[in-house]
């Protein structure tokens, strides 16, 4: 097990796909202006938001020449990752036609490079499968495509086998390699799919240059904890006081987590002296940046996901397991957990909604637009799970009606349908719907 074969290493042609998805749409004619221009203007606003301003997931791409006089088979990619992410966020059908052509000139020509002794290993190739893979999941958000969604990430990850353990003392190849984990890790959590044993080696490999007490990187880890200890649940590999056993220490590791994070995670509560629509009680927090915000939830997130998964596993324990486990009231206190997590996420989005009565009058820039599309998932999670005496759904319905008609967010439409109807939906099936993966900090 392990990294697979690099002989055998192709990236997965999806032309078929791609075509057909283009072909299929109506065709309303490319922008007046030439191609180049949609181009660029994609392309300027991927880099703000990836490189240097809102994301900075991929901030070495500040430091490369991406001209297509140069690697041209990366300079393909991210135009095409570029235009998928910028259709993405203003829902522009002439840059997702376009991106779709650039994804058509770059797959062959990323093939072509591997084959190539001089380019196959080069930090431009990885970048390159990088941006591939984040094209496929802006644009084939359909969460049933699990082979497209693993394929490039795959790939890459025999890519870095190929490049060697030494290439980590350099700035690009370590931040390239430590974005591919992250990409790996959560393609296999929106694919319901075990983490492969090469990404476990290559974290471990990661960790002699990073540092491991970062927060995001320790969750990082418990999220692999997580997504393989599901994966042996649904299988049926473990019996149902294992599984219990597990998840409760897990969930102690994540609770463990959150109590230890460094002040400059800490975030500042905001008593409010009348009641706010944008505000589910009396109060809301402001964290030190989006980034922040993000990432303690998803830590609140998985912890609704445990215990919710632990509320599952007891519903057919005798009560005196129950009592053994987590002592009497163990159901209740489990829900608790999940009303309380429930309740700190949404005292997280009036940061970034504001509390003005009058939304009109203000302006929602695409930063603020794109702080905004990070609670969607959240809020989600924090609605479905959360007790009915809680009214968190009917709050959530109203911020996602209030998000989609003053912010411009039109996949807030799109959840307040999903909960609506109701409907027992794996919840990483709405969060590749959403394409959350293209905003991830």
């Amino acid at each position: 097990m392990g990294y697979r074969d690099t002989k055998r290493l192709r990236i997965h042609d999806e032309t078929t796909l791609v075509k057909h998805k283009v072909s299929s749409r109506q065709d309303k004619g490319i922008v007046k202006a030439p191609s180049v221009a949609i181009e660029d203007q994609a392309r300027s606003y991927f880099l703000y938001h990836y490189a240097i301003g809102f994301s900075k997931v991929f901030d070495v791409l500040a430091l490369f020449d991406i001209q297509p006089y140069t690697d041209r088979h990366m300079y393909e990619s991210v135009t095409a990752a570029s235009l998928a992410f910028f259709s993405f966020q203003f829902d522009c059908d002439d840059a997702r036609r376009v991106a779709a052509k650039h994804y058509l000139l770059a797959l062959p020509m990323v093939n072509q490079a591997l084959k190539a002794p001089q380019s196959v290993a080069s930090d431009a190739t990885l970048l390159a499968i990088l941006m591939l893979d984040l094209f496929e999941k802006i644009l084939h958000n359909d969460p049933g495509s699990t082979e497209s969604r693993m394929s490039h990430v795959n790939g890459a990850l025999a890519l870095v086998k190929l490049r060697g353990h030494d290439r980590f003392q350099q700035y690009i190849s370590l931040r390239l390699s430590a974005r591919l984990s992250t990409s790996l890790l959560i393609s296999c959590v929106a694919a319901g799919a075990p983490v492969p044993p090469g990404l476990v080696q290559l974290r471990t490999e990661l960790e002699e240059f990073l540092d491991k007490s970062d927060p995001k990187w320790q969750l990082t880890g418990l999220a692999i904890e997580f997504v393989n200890l599901q994966s042996r649940i649904r299988g049926g590999s473990l019996p149902r006081s294992d599984a219990i056993s597990e998840l409760s220490h897990l969930d102690s590791k994540l609770v463990r987590l959150a109590e230890t994070m460094p002040r400059t995670w800490h975030f500042d509560r905001v008593l409010l002296a009348e009641p706010s629509e944008r505000a589910l009680e009396m109060h809301f927090d402001v964290y030190p940046n989006h980034a922040v915000t993000q990432a303690t939830n998803v830590l609140r997130i998985k912890r609704i996901l445990v215990n919710n998964a632990l509320r599952s596993e007891c519903t057919g324990q005798s009560p005196k397991t129950h009592q053994t486990i987590f002592g009497c009231k163990s159901c209740d206190m489990l829900t608790h957990n999940v009303d309380e997590l429930a309740k700190d996420i949404c005292a997280s989005t009036a940061q970034f909604t504001g509390l003005s009565k009058s939304p009109v009058s203000r302006t929602y820039g695409a930063a603020d637009k794109a702080c905004c599309f990070t609670l969607l998932f959240p809020m989600y999670v924090a609605a479905v799970y959360a007790s009915s005496s809680t009214m968190i759904k009917p709050w959530v319905m109203k911020q996602l009606s209030f998000l989609c008609e003053f912010v411009g967010i039109r996949q807030a439409k799109d959840v307040a349908g999903i909960l609506e109807k109701d409907a027992d939906i794996n919840p990483w099936a709405v969060y590749t719907m959403l394409g959350s993966y293209a905003f991830a900090a």
